[in-house]
């Protein structure tokens, strides 16, 4: 009576696939195979050089085909009439945070960001030199103009006795794509329109998110023909001017900064209109204030070297500072 009593109690064996189906936790399997594979992509990347967003893009789906496939071995291989899903929690959580990563990725990806945020660790500062210009120049040829699309590149202008107009200097960029200047037409564009040649200096591409922003700046050198002459028109650089050895007219309107050099320049008239001379005590000066002029801290005023032969004549600019030894 008491072994049967106690028989109605005892427990009934369990066979070893139903011991092995109460030990199966769904999410075990599905994360061991997750971090398997991610590993071996990992591994791959080292070899073939994918990039890691792509690779995880292509892996994060394989996580839901695992959990996927993992949860139908588990109702197939179940012997109970209406299995019941037991998950390992910490498993659980494990994948939702790789799959979670995996579908922030593709996101980023396709809004863009990824992209931008790529760019962003990639980019570097480079200084390159610019290919050299050299233009002959023509007879019919009277007048230069010279003119510029970028904003705080220094230029430097110096006269030269040959009669070819050469271009030459150096980039700086800051970039997350490389910038390619191979050739002068890349920065610059040239034409000739009757007697006149147009030099202008492009903006080189630069691109402004909300993240960063790139840039690039040109710092040129042009030998200018003494024999033409030249405007200098509308610029948004700083402009340094040696005429040396001038035999014609040069001209300078609306620019920031003008730093001229007339070291080697015997005769010469330099005409400034609305314009602020620096270090005006370095030489004699005449001046010829007016009311506007004087409100506004900027100057008319004329000086001579020499026979004044040829004119420098500056006027509605910024700032100009003489060099004159």
């Amino acid at each position: 009576m008491a072994i049967g009593f106690l028989n109605l109690y005892k427990k009934p064996m369990l066979t070893e696939g139903e011991k092995r189906m109460r030990q199966w936790r769904v999410g075990t399997f599905s994360m061991g195979l997750s971090l398997l594979f991610l590993g071996v992509f990992l591994l791959l990347t080292q070899f073939f050089h994918w990039k890691i967003v792509t690779v995880l893009k292509v892996w994060w789906p394989v996580i839901l085909v695992v959990l996927g496939i993992e949860i139908l071995l588990y109702l197939f291989s179940s012997k109970q009439e209406k299995p019941y899903l037991s998950f390992d929690l910490f498993s659980i959580i494990v994948v939702g945070i790789i799959g979670t990563a995996g579908i922030s990725m593709v996101f980023l990806q396709s809004s863009g960001i990824m992209d931008i945020l790529e760019q962003g660790l990639k980019r570097e500062e480079i200084t390159r030199d610019l290919p050299e210009f050299n233009y002959a120049m023509k007879a019919d040829i009277k007048r230069i103009v010279i003119e510029s699309e970028n904003q705080q590149s220094p230029i430097t202008i110096e006269g030269t006795n040959d009669d070819v107009l050469s271009l030459f200097g150096t980039f700086r960029t800051v970039q997350s794509k490389d910038v390619v200047v191979s050739k002068p037409e890349d920065y610059l564009h040239v034409s000739q329109k009757g007697d006149t040649l147009f030099i202008r200096l492009k903006q080189l591409p630069y691109r402004m998110s909300e993240f960063y922003t790139d840039y690039s700046s040109i710092h040129t050198t042009i030998l200018v023909p003494t024999s033409k002459k030249l405007d200098i028109i509308d610029l948004n650089n700083d402009v340094t001017l040696n005429p040396r050895d001038l035999k014609n007219n040069w001209t300078v309107n609306n620019v920031p900064a003008i730093d001229l050099i007339l070291d080697e320049t015997n005769n010469v008239k330099v005409s400034v209109n609305d314009t602020v001379i620096n270090n005006s005590d370095r030489a004699e000066w005449e001046f010829s204030h007016t009311e506007n002029t004087m409100e506004e801290g900027k100057t008319n005023a004329v000086l001579q070297k020499g026979k004044g032969g040829s004119a420098i004549h500056v006027f509605n600019s910024g700032t100009l500072e003489l060099t004159n030894h």
